[in-house]
């Protein structure tokens, strides 16, 4: 088992809690993988892709997607028919245009039409939302986590989550 962690736009693998995370895995043994990641430049939904692809998803893995990174992961492992055992997503949205342009441009290229559809990748799916999310309205993540069937943890003041 291996927890693969993806990031959100403009972000890497030093931003916000990930290095938190990668360490407290580490410490407990357990492999964590932060793909580096394009973005913004060249971030494209077939870009991100082929890196993941590299690192041979199992059934067993558990995977963090945050901001992006969360619409990102549940549109790969849909396309790619993979089930895994745990889903967690961070700030999650869908078909979502904000109020920064260059931003919502790039996302767009993630979006699912349908995301009922991708309610299966996971026997389990928790999504982790701030009560006053600064950039994503609650509209827009109580939708995410209802079409996937999610469990949903809401954290009082998290702002964008930890940002």
């Amino acid at each position: 088992m291996k927890v693969i962690a993806i990031y959100g736009t403009d972000c890497n693998e030093n931003t916000a809690w990930f290095p938190y995370l990668k360490n407290e895995l580490l410490n407990k043994n357990l492999s964590c993988i932060i793909p580096e990641l394009p973005t913004p430049k060249n971030q494209t939904y077939k870009n991100w892709s082929t890196i993941l692809d590299k690192y041979k998803i199992a059934n067993d893995d558990i995977i963090i997607g945050w901001s992006t990174g969360a619409i990102f992961v549940v549109r790969y492992l849909f396309e790619n028919k993979i089930k895994i055992n745990k889903l967690i997503l961070i700030s999650g949205f869908n078909n979502y245009i904000g109020n920064v342009p260059e931003v919502d441009n790039i996302n767009k290229d993630f979006f699912m039409k349908d995301l009922s559809k991708a309610k299966n990748v996971a026997k389990e799916i928790v999504c982790i939302k701030s009560d006053n999310d600064p950039f994503i309205t609650q509209e827009a993540l109580n939708e995410f986590a209802a079409n996937l069937n999610a469990k949903v943890i809401n954290i009082n003041s998290g702002g964008g989550i930890l940002t």
